[in-house]
Parts: C-alpha cells; structure tokens; sequence
C-alpha cells in the first residue's frame, strides 16, 4: 500500500512537472523556433534588397565613369583617332595603308582596322607608336611576308579617356 501510495505521489509531480513547467517551456520553444525563422526570412529579404541596390549602385557608378569620360573628350572621337593614326604612319614611314575608324559603344571610343607595308623594323615601330605614344589597345596584329617586306594588320580599339 505504501508502495502505490508512493508511485501515485511520483505520478502526481510528474504529471505536475509536466503541465507546469515542460507544456509552457514547449511552449516557448516553438514560440522562439518561429521568430527564428522570421527573423532569418526577413534577414534574406533584406539581403536580396541590399544586393540589388549594391548591384544598381555599381552600374551607376559605372555609367557615371563613362560619361564623365565622354564628357572630357572634345571633339569626335574617330576624328582624334584617325589622326593620331595618321601621324603614327607618317612618323613611320610605312607605305600601301589601309585605314578604317568607326564610331563604337562605350566604355570603346572608336575602332581602328589598318593594313600597311613595311619593313619589319617600321612593322614593329607602327605597333610601338600606335600602343606607347597614341594609347590604342591592340586586339588583333598580324605580321606576314610579302615580297621581300612584311605587311602588317592591325585590329585596335580606344577606349573612352583616351589620349
């Protein structure tokens, strides 16, 4: 008897310990798991939001850049570059030259195609001239023989802010 007397008490405080103090204490785990995941879903939304701003931010400052390189340019462009090309040229001395400058997108200010001949010490002085002292970035250079001399082609580009 006092053996189930005692096995009631223990049940008793089990089912006490139960109601007042596990059941409130669940309840304040899910109560705490759902502002987690509040939390952690508004900390996403956020972090979406500020990188597409970051993202919006960086293609202004990008436009800013390449207008503020448009509006330092005087005159057309094409017009600068072919003329700085044709000094190179004549400071060369390279002779049958083919030149082509168009207009292009930024952050290019124009595009060069030139063809010419030469020796191959005024192939590599055109190349030289045109890089180091006219600031053109070469895309494509082509060397080959011809008739004793060396015909040169040249692909290049100016870039907005140029010289």
């Amino acid at each position: 008897m006092r053996l189930r007397l005692v096995a009631g008490l223990m049940f008793l405080a089990a089912l006490a310990l139960r109601l007042l103090v596990a059941a409130p204490a669940q309840a304040d785990v899910a109560a705490a798991g759902d502002a987690f995941r509040r939390v952690r879903d508004e900390r996403r939304s956020v972090g979406q939001a500020l990188g597409l701003a970051e993202r919006r931010e960086a293609r202004r400052e990008r436009a800013r850049t390449l207008m503020d390189g448009v509006r330092s340019e005087p005159g057309d462009p094409v017009l600068r570059l072919r003329r700085d090309v044709v000094a190179a040229v004549g400071a060369v001395g390279v002779s049958r030259v083919r030149l082509a400058v168009l207009p292009s997108r930024p952050p290019v200010a124009a595009t060069l195609r030139l063809s010419a001949r030469g020796s191959l010490l005024e192939a590599n002085r055109l190349s030289s001239e045109l890089t180091n002292r006219w600031g053109l970035v070469l895309d494509r250079v082509r060397f080959a023989p011809e008739d004793g001399a060396v015909a040169i082609s040249i692909d290049g580009l100016r870039l907005l802010g140029g010289s």
